[in-house]
């Protein structure tokens, strides 16, 4: 044992003589030092919208008859997550003790899957003002381990979000995905949250009214999908809302997804109708078959005024008549000409395709 060690040995023994008792009390405990911590298995939350921070409490305790200083150190290998103590060093009389707290901070959406191992180890240093030699040093230690806590969290797909119109009885199917954007393994449900108000004006599920997947971290589920039946009974035109929720069975806090579906129920026609399937045309076609129907219509109007026009322009034209001999006595002041000029007048024609548009 090197002199220096058996010096430190023999101030010991000395300190031990100088508080030994008399008589029959006992002997004074010998320097040493315990530790420990209330929770061994924190977890840290690393959810996207949370601190990803966890703080523990720990005790140093000197269970000895002497004044001691003493040091914490901490073992840790975390990469993502740092550990940092409060305090590392204490100086405690006999029988003391002194709270220090561990905080644990990392990032955000670290995988559940991870989990890191700690310790804590307390020497004594120093036994009243003499270093306490490392041949006898008394020490104590804690260990734990650092979980992350699982979150979930979902997002819902829903790619046609178009308004289905259906008819009595009529049936769609409506498919979409789900993700876990969480940081475990989860098991997500999709279900149709208003389905027992659907079902009260008479829709059904002929499917259920959910379905369920265990989807792994950051995966998608397979294409799913659920199938709503309109009434057997639509008196009336009306419109309807389905809504879809996702959420996570493995969290109970996390968010809830929402997404919305419309239905446009059309009312049946009676025998009396149309027929002829024509109640079945939608509104673009009846459009669309009237513009054809009202230029045919404006086609036969045109058509039969200017055949009319044609008819009276043809019954003003001067019939033929046969050269007539005058006689000589006749003088040219006796024959009137004005009767010709009426019969071939610019006026009759310009009359005749006036009628023809005012006819129009």
């Amino acid at each position: 044992m090197p002199r220096r060690h058996r010096w430190s040995l023999l101030v010991v023994l000395l300190l031990f003589g100088m508080l030994a008792p008399h008589g029959s009390a006992q002997l004074p405990t010998a320097p040493g030092v315990e530790i420990d911590c209330e929770d061994k298995q924190p977890e840290l939350d690393v959810h996207p919208l949370n601190d990803p921070e966890v703080v523990i409490t720990c005790t140093v305790r000197n269970p000895s008859s002497f004044q001691e200083s003493i040091s914490v150190e901490k073992e840790w290998d975390g990469m993502e997550v740092d550990m940092m103590l409060e305090e590392d060093t204490f100086d405690l009389g006999p029988d003391e003790e002194e709270d220090f707290t561990v905080t644990f901070s990392g990032q955000t959406r670290l995988s559940a899957s991870l989990s890191y191992d700690f310790t804590l180890v307390a020497t004594v240093t120093n036994v009243g003002m003499l270093d306490w030699p490392e041949a006898m040093a008394s020490n104590a230690s804690v260990s734990g381990d650092l979980n992350i806590a699982s979150y979930g969290m979902v997002e819902l797909d829903i790619s046609d979000k178009s308004t289905r119109t259906m008819g009595e009885d009529d049936e769609v199917k409506i498919s979409f995905q789900f993700q876990n954007n969480g940081n475990d393994d989860d098991k997500i449900r999709v279900s149709i949250a208003n389905a027992a108000e659907l079902q009260e004006v008479g829709f059904s599920f002929p499917g259920g009214t959910f379905v369920a997947e265990n989807v792994v971290e950051d995966g998608t589920s397979t294409v799913r999908e659920l199938t709503v039946r309109a009434p057997s009974d639509v008196l009336v035109d009306e419109r309807y809302q389905v809504v879809f929720q996702a959420q996570s069975e493995n969290d109970d806090e996390a968010p809830v997804i929402e997404s919305t579906i419309s239905i446009q129920l059309e009312a049946g026609k009676t025998a009396g109708g149309l027929g002829g399937g024509l109640e079945e045309v939608d509104k673009d076609t009846v459009v669309l078959y009237g513009s054809i129907g009202a230029a045919v219509i404006f086609g036969l109007v045109f058509v039969a005024a200017f055949a009319r026009a044609l008819r009276r322009r043809a019954n003003s034209q001067p019939m033929y008549v046969p050269p007539v001999e005058v006689p000589d006595e006749v003088e040219d002041d006796d024959l009137d000409l004005s009767e010709l000029d009426d019969l071939f007048s610019d006026e009759a024609d310009g009359d005749d395709f006036d009628s023809l548009f005012a006819d129009l």
